[in-house]
């Protein structure tokens, strides 16, 4: 029996705090060559409540429909800071390379994750979603999207990063099923 169907549905400010718990097994942190790297699993119906924020009275219909347009993708952030910064500001003083990395940190970094369920099956990212901060966080986030309609994340997944691009180590991050299977109901009301 999963837990998640024995515990009362958390509110919104809970459940981003049972994310965010490393306890939890769904957050992860590493360090790498002098840089922080942190990995939070993103549970669909967290982005469903991000697309309903702003909207009055939205019907269970239209939570549905939303829930469906992210069905069969897994979510996963990644935040990335150096000396208390954004990962890129390493790159300041050479123009060339801080606009090079800005791009590498908007769209190429799905080349360089990839996310495993079995040895045998992994997909790499399908897209990686990019805000500048502009220095308000101490850190670089990302969204990672990875289509896993064919695959069961639920019993599990790596997410591996390349990390070379930007002076990282590869970083294996591990979601185990147990986990995954113990997230509280977000709670929409």
């Amino acid at each position: 029996m999963l837990l998640s169907s024995c515990t009362a549905p958390l509110p919104p400010a809970a459940y981003q705090a049972y994310l965010a718990d490393a306890t939890h097994g769904l957050t992860h942190s590493t360090e790498s060559n002098g840089a922080t790297v942190t990995c939070t699993y993103r549970p669909t119906s967290l982005l469903v409540l991000q697309d309903l924020t702003g909207i009055a009275a939205a019907s269970p219909a239209t939570r549905d429909s939303l829930a469906r347009a992210y069905a069969g993708k897994t979510y996963c952030t990644l935040t990335l800071a150096r000396n208390g910064s954004e990962i890129e500001n390493q790159f300041v003083n050479d123009p060339a390379a801080y606009q090079q990395v800005l791009s590498y940190l908007n769209t190429g970094i799905a080349a360089d994750a990839f996310l495993a369920t079995t040895p045998t099956d992994s997909v790499p990212a399908a897209a990686s979603m990019y805000v500048r901060q502009y220095g308000a966080t101490g850190h670089s986030t990302l969204l990672l999207v990875f289509d896993t309609h064919q695959l069961k994340p639920e019993q599990g997944f790596h997410l591996t990063l390349r990390g070379q691009r930007l002076g990282l180590d590869m970083l294996r991050f591990t979601f185990t099923g147990r986990d995954l299977a113990a997230l509280p109901v977000l709670k929409f009301d």
